[in-house]
């Protein structure tokens, strides 16, 4: 008798701690086989016993796990039905001469048909470059918002590819064929992008409508805004491993990038927080506005142990341990977890024994079924520490790049302030303490030698400034 067990890799994505769901097919002694189905969830919405997923039953429902439940019910169905695929195709097979390949063969088909819903076989065509770009996403599974970033250049290059053809008709992206001389002329469009757009509104308001039918999300409110250069050499970097993805798979031999240069990203000196302008945010009265006053705490508490936001908003209860946090960076080198450990001084302990008994229920997502702290989304975070900042006076002027032109200017800090200034602070104020970027970085998550850390050596040359002048 035929046997299906299913259960979810051991291994995770890294970044969404996303598990795929495994397939073993057993058949007496002989027949033994075990694939990929191509199908991941977290951990927690997992039933062992079941070997099934399971969709949570919300006591109340909002956007967002609305949006979750039709996705894991999707991938329930999917389960269900390539399951009845494989006992019927194993139905059919010479039990005495099953390819070793079989499973692995079928799952694949069942992913990815060669035949239309109606049963009829699909037309065999070239892939469009953006049905390579759409399956490099799929496949990466990259977290939200490097996604967001990659989908930036993949409409850009369908309004490229459509701007092209005004002139030429025939003009097609093609990932065996787009040579080093497209790629610097299509960055140099998207350098420009935002003026050819004032210059022909009606052409762009087009190209902005009518992305080419493979590109699966489009964009809701597109606008085409000035760039500047360091988000040029971003978007640069992203189309770069995207032709990497399809040399390492095979998929192609074309290497565009060769002999194109890309430059450095430009940043300015960190802007951190003083201790005594951190300490004035945590010890400000914001009883008045309690929803300020949460955020605040969660800043704060970032602000003592150094992670990014998406790190932060994973964090359960089961991340403190032994009086320190310890969690994976979901930006580690090469993919390889690596544990950061933070001990917890009194104040973060304070904080979070603050909302030790508090129902954080509400602060719910679709990544964390346990908050650590009540935090709310990144944008409104955000918005809520530029709020918290003015309320506290921290105003003082800070200089900054421009991140269209280069060029320095001022603003007031509560302008500047987000969830990212919180590391910064961390690393600084230690930076300021001990200048010894390999201990800073086991607790901040950098990878060992960052090259993150020569920005803080302006900081650490100004702190001895003000050292010796005090002996002037």
């Amino acid at each position: 008798m035929a046997t299906i067990t299913l259960t979810l890799s051991k291994k995770s994505d890294k970044v969404n701690h996303r598990h795929e769901i495994m397939m073993e097919f057993w058949h007496g002694q002989k027949i033994h086989q075990r694939a990929k189905t191509n199908i991941f969830i977290l951990p927690e919405h997992w039933d062992e016993k079941t070997q099934n997923i399971v969709i949570p039953n919300w006591r109340v429902m909002s956007k967002t796990r609305e949006q979750l439940t039709n996705e894991l019910q999707a991938k329930k169905e999917s389960l269900a039905a390539l399951t009845a695929l494989v006992h019927a195709s194993f139905q059919t097979l010479d039990k005495g001469n099953v390819p070793n390949d079989w499973l692995k063969k079928l799952i694949h088909d069942f992913n990815f048909p060669a035949v239309t819903s109606t049963g009829k076989p699909k037309p065999k065509q070239k892939k469009s470059f953006f049905d390579w770009f759409e399956l490099f996403l799929k496949t990466k599974n990259y977290p939200h918002g490097s996604t967001k970033s990659f989908r930036v250049v993949e409409r850009a290059l369908g309004r490229y590819q459509g701007y092209k053809r005004k002139r030429n008709k025939d003009f097609t992206l093609d990932i065996d064929t787009i040579s080093k001389e497209i790629i610097i002329d299509f960055f140099d469009y998207f350098r420009r992008e935002h003026e050819l757009a004032q210059k022909n509104p009606k052409l762009f308001e087009k190209l902005l409508r009518d992305y080419p039918a493979e590109i699966t999300q489009k964009h809701k409110s597109p606008k085409i805004t000035e760039r500047g250069d360091n988000h040029i050499v971003n978007l640069q970097k992203k189309l770069k491993r995207f032709f990497l993805w399809l040399n390492k798979e095979g998929y192609s031999t074309n290497r565009p990038f060769d002999g194109v240069e890309i430059k450095a990203e430009k940043y300015g000196t960190p802007i951190i927080l003083t201790l005594e302008e951190r300490n004035k945010i945590a010890d400000f009265d914001l009883s008045s506005k309690p929803h300020l006053e949460r955020q605040r705490d969660v800043f704060i508490f970032q602000c003592l142990i150094g992670c990014r936001v998406g790190d932060l908003l994973k964090m359960t209860p089961d991340n403190v341990v032994n009086g320190q946090i310890e969690y994976i960076p979901r930006k580690t080198k090469d993919n390889k977890p690596v544990t950061a450990e933070v001990p917890l001084n009194d104040r973060a302990t304070a904080i979070l024994e603050k909302y030790r008994n508090v129902d954080l229920s509400p602060y719910k997502s679709k990544v964390n079924s346990n908050p650590l702290l009540p935090f709310i989304s990144s944008q409104k975070y955000n918005e809520a520490i530029k709020e918290v900042f003015k309320l506290c006076g921290i105003d003082r002027m800070v200089t900054v790049l421009d991140p269209v032109s280069g060029e320095q200017t001022q603003k007031p800090f509560y302008e500047i302030a987000s969830s990212h200034l919180a590391r910064r602070t961390f690393v600084g104020l230690l930076y300021n303490q001990i200048q010894d970027p390999n201990l800073i970085s086991s607790m901040s998550g950098h990878v060992e030698g960052s090259r993150e850390f020569a920005r803080y050596r302006k900081i650490e040359r100004e702190a001895k400034k003000k050292a010796v002048d005090l002996i002037n």
